[in-house]
């Protein structure tokens, strides 16, 4: 070997290049196979995860837009309600009026 250990460059210096050098050198044929199949992996959980997020994201929408009541039906049912049970112009209770009617 031409290299010792104790031979040291000066910075920016240049040396010849070791003809062989395998931990340094770059296999084409294994950075393809790493390539494809990261690519492949990454697709594939791509593939799994959006439906499932797409799924989510419909559910949280019907959760909190869909179903969630507004400050409107609140009112609305709070002035049915008090209707239903005696605030009407005959003073009848809805309970009482069905029982009227089963009879």
């Amino acid at each position: 070997m031409t290299h010792a250990k104790h031979d040291h460059h000066a910075p920016g210096a240049t040396h010849e290049p070791v003809a062989l050098d395998p931990e340094h050198d770059i296999d084409a044929k294994s950075a393809t196979i790493w390539f494809i199949c990261g690519t492949l992996a990454t697709f594939g959980i791509l593939w799994v995860l959006v439906p499932i997020f797409l799924r989510v994201l419909d559910e949280e929408r019907i959760r909190k837009v869909d179903t969630a009541p507004t400050a409107e039906l609140t009112k609305v049912r709070g002035e049915q309600d008090a209707f239903l049970n005696g605030a009407n112009p005959q003073k009848k209770k809805l309970a009482d009026v069905l029982q009227q009617l089963r009879k």
